[in-house]
């Protein structure tokens, strides 16, 4: 049996989703780990999900969002599409939050889609309905106060809360409504920079790159 999987690992708990073409199920499977996660974990979920399934599309939430988290899905999703033969196709968590919070409502509604992006701040966008109205930009909680806004974390702020688990149900939708193209690699999407810094100097007051054993 064919099938179409949706993976999303932007938050520190996963969620991944799949619709069987054919069957008579309207609401795909969906499983999500409750912590966070490691990349043997949702491995072994995805196989579990997988047995006896031949995947004609896998989708992937880009980001922006958790670092490694994001590292381990694209590289789970762009594995299977290797080892398939299957499409490869990315969508950005915000444009996952917008098509999850969105309704075929005329006219469309103007509001903002937010992630977390550490320290406080968080990755924001407007979107007019699905589509998007300007780039992504770090928000602090006072910039995005008294605002329409929608996605994780959001609910803190008195406004939509979207979970992984909504966000991979519409990547997976957004696809099958033929929104998204195909791609033959994906890159992660990051609002900024991850967290690491350079050494001022190396290990130790003298260096120990000057202690290493000659090679």
């Amino acid at each position: 049996m064919s099938a179409i999987l949706a993976i999303d690992t932007a938050s520190p708990a996963f969620a991944i989703a799949l619709a069987l073409e054919g069957s008579p199920e309207e609401k795909p499977r969906v499983i999500e780990s409750v912590s966070d996660f490691t990349h043997t974990s949702l491995l072994a979920a995805v196989e579990e999900y997988l047995r006896g399934v031949h995947l004609d599309a896998v989708i992937v939430v880009r980001g922006p969002g958790s670092y490694s988290g994001l590292r381990a899905g694209i590289a789970t999703a762009q594995g299977l599409a290797l080892a398939q033969g299957s499409l490869l196709v990315g969508i950005s968590t915000l444009e996952a939050v917008a098509v999850a919070c969105s309704d075929d409502v005329v006219p469309p509604l103007t509001f903002t889609a937010i992630h977390p992006a550490g320290r406080g701040d968080f990755a924001a966008q407007d979107f007019l309905g699905r589509v998007p109205q300007g780039p992504m930009r770090i928000s602090t909680p006072e910039e995005l106060s008294g605002g329409s806004l929608a996605g994780e974390e959001a609910g803190d702020l008195g406004a939509q809360e979207v979970s992984p688990r909504e966000r991979v149900v519409a990547a997976l939708a957004s696809y099958r409504r033929g929104s998204l193209e195909p791609a033959s690699e994906l890159t992660p999407i990051y609002i900024r920079e991850p967290n690491v810094t350079t050494p001022r100097r190396p290990f130790g007051p003298a260096g120990a790159q000057g202690h290493l054993p000659a090679r």
